[in-house]
């Protein structure tokens, strides 16, 4: 695969985990690991990572 094909589909899967963190904080859906509950402030700065980073390997799959 060329890099265009691997940015892209890199930038598809962060954006697919962007929006499930955001279903996560508007529905309030629990999130537990092992016996650790995940706070919903960690969803909050998931999203905003996630689509940044969904975002910006979209547009350098597009520059090249």
């Amino acid at each position: 695969m060329d890099k265009n094909k691997l940015l892209l589909s890199a930038s598809i899967i962060f954006g697919i985990v962007g929006l499930l963190h955001l279903l996560r904080s508007v529905f309030g859906w629990e999130a537990v690991i092992g016996n650790f509950n995940v706070p919903l402030y960690i969803s909050y700065i998931a999203v905003v990572i996630a689509f940044y980073l969904s975002f910006s390997m979209y547009k350098a799959a597009k520059l090249r």
